[in-house]
């Protein structure tokens, strides 16, 4: 069946100075119907003036522009009937707005058209209860915040009823709540049927969003189709000075080091590919060597990476400790931690001497114990947990089974609960403050599930909890941007980590020049840490206890 082709433009040509230089330059190209469309490109490409094209305030100097079948020619009654169905948002909704107030400026348009005052009057209270603008209906346009005006642009143009509605940049300098509004209302835009075609610099929000991709380079098409065909592309990405979406690289990288399949749908959005990592199958249980004659005597290994601060570690690693115990009251605990650094450092401090994994491992050797419940305290599946696996199964020959448990942070479901548990322990948060959570990081595939995690955050609406790590992405440099966009009157640091240990107390929330209070402090924030580390929620321990619990039905 031939494509609905609801605008054409057919060789068009545009010059702002008299032909020397064209910023539509034999521009050709086609928009279905009901699609969502992600116009992309450097600043000057060409997309802004195409739209002003698309709605008559400028006239191509050479081809053509088709609308619904019909070539528009560009007189008064031709537009006329094509702005009442082609509406545009500029990027600037101080270009739009001109009326003495909102409810003026949203009649403006559709009294125009010959709509009579009660119909008209019906159309802008339904518009503007749909876009949550009926409290400032009565306000001054230009009294209005950014993200105010914005919602009063897209109200001017949808009480026409347009077929295609075209947005350029419709979040620019929007804070993160007007832009989830905006984003809200361009779903509704396209649940309705309405073409939308936008100009973004967003290469993850369009990668997401958009049906189709156009790139654009000096006045014409560079390259368009599906979002991962152009985005694949990382020839012409270039040449438009884009970077490849966040959520595609990650993939990449995790094809190329054997996590995951090639074969995989690509992932639109990093909740797709955070599933995909949770469904890994993690072979849990190793049966042993040692042949059982005299019953079964299980016990669990305990295994964290460890500190050297006392006050910590009694509220954290002892209270997650006292909590499995008192789950499974049956088995002995064992304790072992993965920092040779720490281990050597309370050798020669305290004179205080905790196991290693396989010195814990030889000790229940020697006590009798047949099986062995690893549950370890660590946050991911990272190089310490792969490390502490391999200790483990050293000694699998004495043991009748190994089984592992799993870190904090594993399935979606572990996501869930630990944003529950965060959202419990910060219940007081206002809106008007960030609350920004410092996690370790590092260099395994793994540390991907940080960034899934802040964008879980936000899609479960906290958009003032951010994520971030010391050694990793997302960085300082990151969080700052996320935070600065987000306008906070005051930013609580908390650390992401176990315990709140020499990362927590210097990096975190020490005077140091670097240190994240330091850096938020120097940037203009009222800053307020909190030295209190995962293991002392009641929810994330709860979390461990589940994990460990699993393993016991083995």
């Amino acid at each position: 069946m031939k494509p609905d082709i609801i605008l054409k433009a057919e060789d068009l040509y545009f010059s702002y100075d008299d032909e020397e230089t064209h910023s539509l330059n034999g521009l050709s190209l086609e928009i279905q119907r009901g699609q969502k469309i992600a116009f992309m490109g450097a600043n000057g490409s060409g997309k802004s003036t195409f739209f002003l094209c698309c709605t008559g305030i400028l006239k191509p100097q050479a081809g053509s522009l088709y609308f619904n079948g019909e070539k528009v020619s560009y007189d008064k009654k031709s537009l006329l009937k094509l702005r009442s169905k082609v509406g545009i948002v500029f990027q600037d909704p101080d270009n739009q707005l001109f009326s003495a107030s909102v409810y003026q400026e949203i009649s403006f348009g559709i009294l125009n058209l010959g709509v009579s005052r009660e119909k008209a009057k019906e159309e802008v209270v339904k518009v503007m209860d749909d876009l949550e603008i009926t409290p400032f209906s009565h306000k001054p346009t230009h009294a209005l915040s950014g993200g105010q005006k914005k919602q009063v642009s897209i109200a001017d143009i949808l009480v026409m009823h347009p077929d295609i509605i075209i947005l350029d940049e419709p979040a620019a300098a929007l804070d993160p709540k007007h832009t989830a509004l905006v984003d809200y209302i361009v779903e509704q835009l396209t649940e309705q049927g309405i073409t939308v075609l936008m100009a973004t610099h967003d290469v993850d929000y369009a990668y997401e969003w958009a049906d189709k991709v156009i790139l654009f380079k000096e006045g014409s098409v560079l390259i368009q189709g599906a979002p991962a065909q152009v985005f694949g592309n990382r020839t012409a990405l270039k040449q438009t000075n884009l970077e490849p979406p966040a959520v595609l690289e990650l993939f990449e990288s995790l094809c190329k080091k054997g996590v995951l399949k090639a074969s995989l749908p690509l992932p639109r959005n990093l909740s797709t590919l955070e599933s995909y990592i949770a469904d890994i199958h993690l072979n849990q249980h190793y049966g042993g060597k040692k042949v059982i004659l005299n019953g079964m005597k299980k016990a669990i290994l305990a295994v964290s990476f460890g500190t050297s601060h006392e006050d910590t570690r009694k509220v954290t690693i002892d209270a997650i400790e006292q909590d499995m115990q008192a789950a499974l009251p049956g088995c002995p605990l064992y304790r072992a931690w993965t920092s040779q650094m720490i281990i050597k450092k309370l050798k020669k401090r305290d004179s205080v001497h905790i196991h290693t994994v396989k010195e814990a491992m030889e000790q229940m050797r020697k006590d009798g114990i047949t099986d062995v419940l690893v549950q370890p305290t660590h946050v991911i599946n990272g190089i310490e947990n792969d490390l502490m696996k391999e200790d483990a199964l050293s000694y699998q020959e004495y043991f009748h089974s190994i089984s592992f448990g799993d870190p904090l942070l594993t399935g979606e479901q572990d996501s869930l609960a630990v944003i529950e548990a965060i959202t419990q322990e910060f219940s007081g948060l206002k809106k008007d403050e960030a609350l920004v959570l410092m996690g370790h990081g590092t260099t395994h595939f793994s540390n991907a599930i940080y960034a899934a995690l802040d964008h879980t955050l936000k899609d479960r609406g906290f958009p003032n909890i951010f994520l971030g790590t010391v050694e990793a992405y997302p960085s300082m440099e990151t969080l700052l941007k996320m935070v600065n966009a987000y306008k906070p009157s005051k930013v609580i640091l908390a650390p992401f980590m176990i315990v709140a240990g020499d990362h927590a107390k210097n990096d975190m929330a020490g005077d140091a020049p670097g240190s994240w209070y330091s850096q938020f402090q120097t940037a203009g924030y009222k800053v307020e840490p909190v030295l209190k580390g995962l293991g002392e929620y009641p929810g994330i321990r709860k979390i461990f206890v589940e994990h460990l619990l699993r393993l016991d039905v083995l």
